[in-house]
């Protein structure tokens, strides 16, 4: 279980992938997304259910980009990532919440 934004961080490789549990549009809840690219300062991902050619193809290929940001900015509980706008934590400042899926999940 993912305690901390290093061990994200580390565990977010290419192939990687997770379900949106909650989100700030609240349509992208339920969607299995997969990582195609993580670096420094953030990770890439492309819908996977239902697809969505027109967000798969944005920053060349890569899908939806979220930046790492402050590890103060994000939450780790019962195996739910959050990442929020800024320190408050709540449902207004929510950006995606997730949860990454074992191997055999996926």
């Amino acid at each position: 279980m993912i305690k901390n934004l290093n061990q994200l961080k580390r565990t977010l490789r290419p192939g990687t992938r997770l379900v949106v549990t909650d989100h700030c549009r609240p349509g992208c809840v339920g969607e299995l997304r997969e990582v195609t690219l993580a670096n420094t300062q953030g990770f890439y991902t492309k819908i996977l259910n239902p697809p969505a050619p027109r967000i798969n193809a944005a920053n060349e290929g890569r899908g939806s980009v979220m930046w790492w940001g402050a590890a103060s900015t994000w939450s780790f509980e019962d195996g739910v990532c959050s990442s929020y706008m800024n320190q408050t934590k709540t449902a207004e400042t929510l950006i995606m919440a997730f949860r990454v899926l074992d191997k055999e999940a996926a």
